[in-house]
Formats: C-alpha cells, structure tokens, sequence
C-alpha cells in the first residue's frame, strides 16, 4: 500500500473537518505522516485541539477528567474517522488508536494498515 501526498492532504483536511464538527472547534494545525515500512501507519498530529473548557480543566489539575473526556469521544467518533480515513486511501484499517495531551492539547491519531493484522471491528 502506497499513501500519497494528496492523500496525506484530504486526510489533514479531514481530521479538521471532523474535529471542527464533533468538538466544536479545528485543531491550529495538522500533520500528516506515512510510514512506508510494513505495517504501513498514517500518523496525524492534531496541535492545539483542546475546547476551552478542556483547557481550562487541564490548567487547574484535572489532567484525568480532560483524558477520560477525549477517551470518551474518540471511542463515540471511532467509526467515523475510520470511514473516512479508508475512504481517502482506499484500504481497510487493521488497528486504529487515539490520545491527546491533557495540558498541550496536542492529540495523535495512529491508522496502521497491514494484511497480516485482523481488521478493526466495526
């Protein structure tokens, strides 16, 4: 499997857009990176992605209640970035994963395609 730099681009896009609609507000920026080794991963980097009520929780100590939230939402808005993610590349994602920092608001999104891993469950 071969992901493009076009592909790379409506993935960045993307990951905005879907930021932008399931937390109110798009990340300042994104980046897009593609390891060609197998297992090929898509690794996007979404800088500063925190609602300001996040924020405002990480910068008061409740670290645990910003994680527990993006965990929340990223487990709600699984399918929806897998969907769109296989759209953009045309191949099946073998495992996806999610984290986001509670106080940098930096968030990693982590696609990883390899034949020789069973698909992600729907």
């Amino acid at each position: 499997m071969r992901i493009t730099r076009a592909q790379r681009n409506a993935v960045a896009e993307k990951i905005t857009s879907l930021e932008r609609m399931f937390y109110g507000r798009g990340p300042r920026n994104v980046q897009v990176s593609v390891s060609d080794d197998e297992p090929v991963s898509l690794i996007v980097l979404s800088i500063d992605s925190l609602t300001v009520a996040d924020a405002v929780l990480g910068e008061r100590g409740h670290r645990e209640a910003v994680i527990r939230h993006h965990e929340a939402l990223h487990e709600a808005t699984r399918a929806d970035f897998l969907e769109a993610v296989e759209n953009i590349v045309g191949g099946q994602v073998s495992a996806y994963l999610a984290q986001v920092h509670p106080t940098t608001g930096t968030a990693i999104r982590v696609f990883v395609f390899s034949d020789a891993i069973p698909e992600e469950p729907a």
